[in-house]
């Protein structure tokens, strides 16, 4: 047996049953200590209750309107220490209905307290009837009334005008007062001699009604409260109920149901003492700060699981709190306020001065030194004030924006890239149409005139320019297939030397007039894993590029080697070489670099572009060793199967 108190209340007592292999007489130790537990925390109310009862036993004895006197103004205390508690902190509390019915609580005490003093015998206000019995009857519906609809205000969070509260309870009981003791139209309630009135039942019983929907609603909104104040809220009620039972039964103002009710009456507003009294002063968290402190927690839970740094420092510039982020890799009581050991604390120093001079939020990127190069963090500094602004803290929000700053660093190089990449396709597209316009144009104007060998030269031309604004085109096309995740590499075992076989078919012509060795040597037996047609362009194009670039009498060496479970590829030439300054940009998108064979053959500028991008598509790797007159030799690896 686990015994626990409950949050809000030390009379509860909450029990955990577990079946445990003891024998019988192990049990009564525990029981032993649950009983003095019990009377430990609670000796306090067993004593009050003790001495009330012994009160009310002896004032019974010399009479029951001494009884009565004591056990109303008893009530009528309680009810009065409750509203002075509920007014005095009406600007902290949240729960609308602890607002509501401590306000409400000094009508319901004024009303007993005319109960009182118009009871029969009483002879102090000088009113024919039994006027007692009618404040009566409007003072537990008033009571009734007033539990649902605050209940009804707890469910829908509305915010009360404690003031509006206060005028709106103020009218009614002073309606109520001048109907029964002025204008005297309340319904009569007991007749001497024969007992309650028709009206005074069905009044209590729709008073009982009221209380178990009131019930009812409290059940439902029973996350509103703190479980010690739901359960004795919901206790009060189940009296009042009882007490509410006994008075639609009695015959005598003076009888023993009558005397019961009270005693229920009494026990239901001791209750509400424990809830609104000793709990706003004993455990203010308990009604007070409840949803202050559940509105606490939210936000510490939003706080503390943000990905960015939330730091509060004090004025000596302390950490005073830090979200889970801001631990910088430590628990947080390894943090101990010292933060002076991390590089973002240290450059915030700048900050936190400007705000402390400023009193204005200030903002900031910083650039830090992180583990795995330059990151970049976007900082917001708050300087707080406290009350009566005697001390200052600094609210520090601090946002990781390294992947989104060097994503907008890529989006720049790529729009960079595309205006580079338009300007020169535009250069490129316009050279070659040039020259077919102004051919072309010569042709038709002059065809009669002109002699077979000027033709044939200009065609001759025409077929070039033609050839290059295709091939541009087309690498165009194949580039920008590639952008757009359309062109996707189809893998399949391919032979190394049917593949260089085919090139040498190819390429020997081209090879041959313009008096260049194409030799292939060097060539390993093994296959590799890559797409055919994308590995065609890669040699094609290289292998163009050293011919283009190589001197007549001049040699194109082709080799194949495994390297570390990859095929090697090298294409060297004696060529022109390509100028340092021009080596470190060649195979970018954009670049600017693009110069005549040595037969004056032009190029496309995306064909160098193309053999990187099709060469890592297929998982290998394109680099070159160049010297400017001495020649070139182009590397590309590729997976062997």
């Amino acid at each position: 047996m686990q015994h626990k108190r409950g949050a809000g209340n030390k009379a509860s007592i909450h029990c955990e049953f577990t079946i445990l292999d003891v024998n019988l007489a192990d049990n009564y130790p525990m029981t032993t200590r649950t009983l003095s537990s019990l009377l430990r925390d609670n000796y306090r109310t067993l004593f009050a209750l003790s001495s009330l009862f012994i009160i009310f036993y002896v004032s019974k004895l010399q009479g029951y309107l001494l009884f009565h006197i004591l056990v109303e103004l008893f009530s009528i205390v309680v009810a009065f220490a409750v509203f002075i508690v509920t007014w005095n902190s009406r600007k902290m509390q949240d729960n609308g209905f602890l607002h509501l019915v401590g306000i409400s609580y000094l009508f319901i005490g004024a009303l007993d307290l005319l109960h009182t003093l118009t009871y029969m015998g009483m002879q102090v206000i000088a009113v024919d009837g039994f006027p007692g019995n009618q404040f009566w009857v409007t003072t537990r519906m008033m009571e009734a009334l007033t539990l649902v609809v605050g209940l009804v205000i707890a469910r829908r969070r509305i915010r009360l005008n404690s003031d509006l509260v206060f005028l709106g309870y103020f009218g009614i009981s002073l309606v109520v007062v001048l109907a029964i003791l002025v204008w005297k139209v309340f319904p009569v309630c007991y007749v001497q001699g024969i007992g309650q009135t028709p009206f005074k039942l069905y009044i209590e019983y729709a008073i009982i009604a009221v209380l178990l929907v009131a019930a009812g609603l409290l059940i439902g909104n029973r996350k509103r409260f703190s479980s010690s104040v739901f359960r004795l809220l919901l206790v009060s009620m189940c009296f009042t109920v009882l007490s509410e039972c006994c008075f639609a039964s009695y015959q005598s103002n003076t009888g023993l149901l009558n005397e019961i009710g009270h005693y229920f009456k009494l026990v239901s507003f001791f209750l509400i003492y424990k809830v609104n009294v000793e709990t706003g002063f004993i455990r203010p968290t308990d009604l007070i700060f409840k949803d202050l402190k559940e509105s606490e927690q939210k936000y510490r839970t939003l706080a503390e699981n943000l990905p960015g740094i939330v730091l509060r420092l004090d004025t000596h510039f302390r950490c005073i709190y830090a979200n889970r982020s801001g631990y910088f890799g430590m628990g947080p009581d390894s943090l101990d306020g010292d933060l002076s050991g991390f590089e973002l604390f240290v450059s915030l120093q700048p900050v936190l001065q400007r705000a402390g001079l400023s009193g204005e939020r200030q903002m900031e990127n910083l650039e830090l030194n992180g583990p795995t190069g330059t990151e970049f963090h976007a900082v917001q500094v708050i300087p707080e004030k406290s009350s009566m602004d005697r001390e200052l803290s600094y609210l520090v929000i601090c946002n990781d924006i390294t992947g989104l700053k060097r994503t907008h660093v890529q989006l720049q190089e790529l729009n960079d890239t595309k205006d580079k990449l338009f300007s020169i396709i535009a250069h490129d597209l316009k050279n070659p149409f040039t020259s077919l316009l102004t051919y072309s144009e010569l042709i038709y104007r002059k065809f009669a005139s002109l002699e077979r060998s000027k033709i044939e030269h200009m065609a001759f031309r025409i077929n070039d320019s033609t050839k290059q604004a295709y091939a541009l085109l087309e690498n165009l096309l194949k580039w920008s297939s590639i952008q757009t995740g359309l062109l996707r590499p189809a893998k399949e075992v391919l032979s190394v030397r049917e593949l260089l076989g085919q090139l040498q078919g190819l390429m020997g012509s081209v090879a041959q007039q313009k008096g260049i060795a194409l030799i292939i040597e060097k060539v390993v037996e093994t296959s590799i894993l890559a797409d055919r047609q994308m590995v065609d362009t890669v040699l094609r194009n290289l292998v163009s590029n050293a011919l283009k670039f190589s001197f007549q009498n001049g040699k194109v060496e082709i080799s194949v080697e495994s390297a570390e479970g990859f095929a090697l590829f090298s294409i060297a030439d004696t060529g022109t070489g390509i100028p340092l300054e021009n080596q470190a940009k060649l195979m970018e998108v954009g670049n600017r670099f693009s110069s005549v064979g040595t037969a004056s053959e032009s190029g496309t500028g995306l064909g160098l572009v193309l053999c990187r991008e099709f060469v890592e598509l297929n998982d290998g790797k394109i680099y070159f060793q160049s010297e400017f007159g001495e020649g070139t030799t182009f590397f590309f690896t590729l997976p062997i199967a």
